[in-house]
């Protein structure tokens, strides 16, 4: 059906198709969260390119008409920002798969994330929508104890614009059975489509995409230069045999290398792994 919201911002139409059984789907969740006086986390994933960005859209914007690219965060940081500087009843976006969340280490974050902030989200009644390649690469806490549904978005004989639900039954089967075999062996019978038309300033959206790419490759090539110079001082270390822990610790300040006598021991096997990785000689000089 064709669904026409007015911004309550600037009073700006949008219209757009969302599927009839989605949209009173939603409806439901909004009604729950309001009578349960809770939050509603969904989780939106699937292959790069298939349209999750788009499709978390079209419902962000149907549980929140005021929905807006500042409550559309592609990092952590944006994103505990916009759940403390969200209103009562209002839909965060958290759409950081646009920046690389296939590593482990971004994966990882989002349950601690959705643990950290809440009691903020309970208690303001908050839609929360996070965009990631694969449910099964979240943790048990982000899915079976914080999430209450699933969409999985596909194509179809090369054509985007399918999506299929999975209501908190039957993603706790999927997430258990699935994972397993990264595979969607869960059968379910609420499936639809969806048209990849923005719902929000397109033009915006891509620029605030384009940005957070950016910095991105910043903050990448600064730690690869960080973890550089740690690697070459952890052979350095390794060949200088007797040395204490406290001695280790005392020279790698002088080469602006901070590394806790605690953590040492473990770290010398990283670092050295990653020595071997950027190059096979030490270039550090003390």
């Amino acid at each position: 059906m064709i669904t026409e919201l007015t911004d309550p911002t600037d009073n700006k139409l949008w219209t757009y198709y969302i599927d009839e059984r989605l949209s009173k789907y939603l409806d439901k969740i909004k009604v729950g969260v309001q009578k349960r006086d809770k939050d509603f986390v969904l989780l939106v994933d699937g292959y790069e390119g298939s349209g999750k960005s788009t499709f978390a859209q079209h419902i962000g914007r149907y549980l929140d008409h005021s929905l807006h690219l500042d409550r559309i965060c592609m990092t952590a940081d944006e994103f505990k920002l916009a759940i403390i500087n969200a209103k009562k009843g209002q839909c965060v976006i958290y759409d950081e798969a646009v920046t690389g969340l296939s590593s482990s280490d971004s994966i990882s974050r989002i349950g601690k994330l959705l643990k950290s902030m809440m009691m903020q989200m309970r208690q303001k009644n908050l839609f929360v929508i996070v965009i990631l390649p694969s449910v099964f690469e979240l943790n048990k806490y982000a899915v079976l104890s914080r999430s209450r549904g699933l969409f999985h978005i596909y194509e179809k004989a090369g054509q985007r614009g399918f999506f299929v639900g999975y209501n908190r039954k039957d993603m706790r089967k999927l997430y258990i059975k699935g994972k397993k075999t990264n595979t969607y062996c869960v059968r379910s019978f609420f499936i639809g489509r969806f048209v990849g038309k923005y719902v929000i300033n397109e033009e915006e959206y891509r620029l605030k995409k384009e940005e957070a790419l950016f910095k991105l490759d910043e903050d990448t090539e600064k730690e690869e230069h960080k973890w550089k110079r740690q690697a070459d001082f952890a052979f350095y270390i390794i060949n200088k045999s007797g040395w204490s822990y406290d001695k280790i610790v005392e020279e790698a300040k002088k080469a602006d290398v901070h590394i806790s006598v605690g953590g040492l021991s473990s770290r010398v096997g990283k670092m050295s792994e990653l020595a071997k990785k950027y190059r096979t000689q030490p270039s550090i000089s003390i």
